[in-house]
């Protein structure tokens, strides 16, 4: 299991558009394959980079992600959909991720879990109209992964009850900027991510894992999004209305 991510960070004012331009493109034909059975879903910021973009797709392994876009990017017929969309942006990134190595911070993904488009859905838009999705990177020193994940079982995981219901997945950087740990979660609002996260950091055992971790941790970043206001873009959550 391997987990595509990408960002799209776009000119200012161009956010809007690059939706309108997949609703234009469409869905189904060359882009089925990639949209119908692997997608996890689109994000847009609203903290950290402007309108910029996250997508996230399950892949079986990097083989299955090679088939799934050989030739693409040269097909006649998509030539005007990149022709439309390249120039709303400023810049792409591109990483693969795959699953902790902890069940219980993985929910949806690894030990036989592979949650895919079509599967039970993590919350209802029009209930939740202020759904946040939390982006967490941990950067480590090298080599500091085996001793981050020994800290979590030791430590961590009698402490995140709090947060158990609302993880989308925990991973780890297999290809790109490595000694990396990436958490993904979801709340009702904002409100119900401060409640939960201040829940386990007054936790002990929170605590003595911070101060284990502590010498392996070169860096902490979070950035808050929301999910893309176009259904096939966004198929973990129910509700979503197209543009």
């Amino acid at each position: 299991m391997v987990i595509e991510y990408r960002a799209y960070t776009m000119k200012p004012g161009n956010l809007g558009k690059f939706y309108q331009a997949q609703v234009e493109r469409g869905f189904d034909g060359v882009m089925a394959p990639l949209m119908r059975d692997c997608l996890i879903g689109y994000f847009a910021t609203v903290s950290g980079p402007n309108e910029q973009l996250v997508h996230l797709y399950a892949m079986d392994d990097l083989e299955d992600w090679r088939k799934r876009y050989a030739d693409i990017y040269v097909l006649p017929e998509m030539q005007p959909y990149f022709e439309m969309v390249r120039p709303l942006m400023l810049k792409q990134e591109n990483k693969f991720l795959t699953p902790a190595p902890i069940d219980a911070i993985s929910p949806l993904y690894g030990a036989g879990r592979d949650w895919r488009p079509g599967g039970t859905t993590l919350a209802d838009l029009q209930r939740v109209p202020n759904l946040l999705v939390e982006e967490q990177t941990i950067s480590l020193v090298p080599g500091g992964l085996p001793k981050y994940w020994a800290a979590y079982e030791e430590h961590a995981l009698a402490a995140i009850s709090p947060l158990e219901t609302n993880w989308i997945g925990c991973f780890f950087i297999l290809i790109g900027g490595l000694h990396q740990v990436f958490n993904f979660w979801y709340f009702d609002d904002m409100a119900d991510r401060q409640r939960r996260h201040n829940a386990v950091a007054m936790n002990p055992r929170w605590q003595a894992f911070l101060d284990q971790i502590r010498p392996l941790v070169v860096g902490r970043d979070s950035k808050l999004m929301t999910p893309a206001p176009v259904s096939d873009m966004s198929p973990l959550f129910a509700g979503v209305a197209p543009v």
